[in-house]
């Protein structure tokens, strides 16, 4: 297998639908997701790199091997020197507490580490799982704002167990830009009664600054961001990889993206030297930290299908280390759906599966995803920890091979 990294460049804003209905007798209003779906990625990469070479077709066997490859992505990236660096969704285990003595009252006092302890009380946690909570017994407080995207340099010292602090090198989430619609009556040339609807794009080329302010100038407020992707495929399609140069829609609305392969160094899509020696020299029973860096799809819900529900052990990859849960911190799930191209049934040597009809086209079940940043605090129990940061940076946990390979559960690793 080969792995290439692709710059991706939207010529639009871009529309990430979310799954509330939208159309004539539905709904007037386009709602909007705040970042694109892993499966909407991997989808219009497959479909540019067929149509960026004539002698392929969507039909015969060209689908099933390009439905085989691997998209990882995408991620935002910032300038750091002469390099690119990866920036990745903010951890849950990290709650902001605001320095309520500040002028305008949106300064942060001190982040706060969250981790499994001991409640006083009862809780109805499954057997063997404590709630994560604040150390110490501070005041109560109204978490203050957090940065959406954390530069992966920074993210390295959270997940080694270092204090933080924001500064403007953190970013939000991207803008929403709203447009009014109308239908034109082709006789007259004036907008139709009642025929008006909104669509929502989001602006992927700049994101906001963390702690900016409205009458900050414009480069102080927002950051220059470009659009990167991991694509890991065979030798056979490789070098359509590498030669692929193409406009193509990505999203609702047929927004326009470019598509090309990218030759520069972007830190963070190998794992840090740091996380690499803090792995190798963890000892049983210390603790291990899985960061989601984008949403998940697991057959139990939260919880992973490799993790066992009585004991709570499991092995995130074959030959890796055995780890044991003891806490997490899951946000409120949202739904992912979609509709399949391509039948399951055809692809030789694999299980069919639940989610895509055996027949294809047709639409895919709706289910329950895990949202990018929930965090899974475990327990080594044994085996070579160091595996996590050589297979497994940046690499899926989800438990079937289609969201694997449409970059569902993208995880990054540390100790707690």
């Amino acid at each position: 297998m080969s792995v290439c990294y692709l710059q991706v460049t939207p010529t639009d804003p871009l529309v990430a639908r979310d799954g509330r209905p939208f159309g004539a007798g539905q709904g007037n209003r386009m709602r909007s997701l705040t970042w694109p779906l892993p499966s909407v990625v991997a989808g219009s990469f497959r479909t540019a790199l067929v149509k960026s070479n004539p002698e392929w077709d969507f039909t015969k066997r060209t689908p099933i091997g390009v439905m085989r490859c691997e998209v990882a992505g995408v991620f935002p990236c910032g300038q750091r020197g002469s390099d690119l660096e990866l920036y990745l969704p903010g951890p849950r285990d990290a709650l902001a507490e605001p320095d309520n003595n500040g002028s305008d009252g949106k300064k942060i006092k001190m982040i706060h580490r969250l981790k499994p302890a001991k409640a006083d009380g009862g809780c109805d946690l499954p057997s063997g799982l404590l709630p994560v909570l604040m150390p110490g017994n501070g005041e109560d407080f109204k978490p203050a704002k957090m940065p959406t995207w954390w530069p992966v340099s920074r993210l390295t010292d959270w997940l080694l167990g270092e204090t933080i602090t924001f500064d403007d090198s953190f970013l939000l989430d991207p803008v929403q830009e709203n447009r009014d619609h109308v239908c034109i009556n082709p006789e007259s040339g004036a907008a139709m009664t009642g025929q008006i609807f909104t669509s929502t794009g989001l602006n992927l080329s700049m994101l906001s600054r963390f702690g900016c302010r409205s009458h900050d100038r414009f480069e102080k407020r927002f950051m220059h961001v470009s659009l990167h992707a991991r694509v890991t495929i065979d030798q056979k399609h490789a070098q359509a990889v590498n030669n692929l140069r193409i406009f193509s829609p990505l999203g609702g609305e047929r927004r326009l993206v470019h598509w090309k392969q990218c030759k520069g160094i972007i830190q963070g899509w190998t794992c840090p030297e740091a996380i690499h020696r803090a792995l190798k020299n963890l000892r049983p029973e210390q603790g291990v930290r899985m960061v989601l860096a984008t949403p998940a799809i697991f057959k139990n819900g939260w919880l992973p299908g490799w993790i066992d529900r009585e004991s709570l052990l499991g092995k995130p990859f074959g030959n890796g280390p055995t780890l044991q849960l003891v806490g997490s911190i899951v946000p409120r799930w949202k739904a992912v759906s979609g509709w399949a191209l391509q039948g399951h049934q055809s692809r030789e040597g694999e299980t069919p599966s639940p989610v895509v009809p055996a027949q294809g086209p047709g639409p895919k079940a709706i289910r329950r995803l895990v949202l990018a940043g929930a965090v899974y605090f475990f327990t080594l129990r044994d085996g070579d920890p160091q595996i996590l940061a050589i297979n497994g940076w940046l690499k899926p946990v989800s438990d079937s091979q289609i969201d694997r390979r449409d970059g569902f559960g993208l995880a990054v690793w540390g100790i707690w």
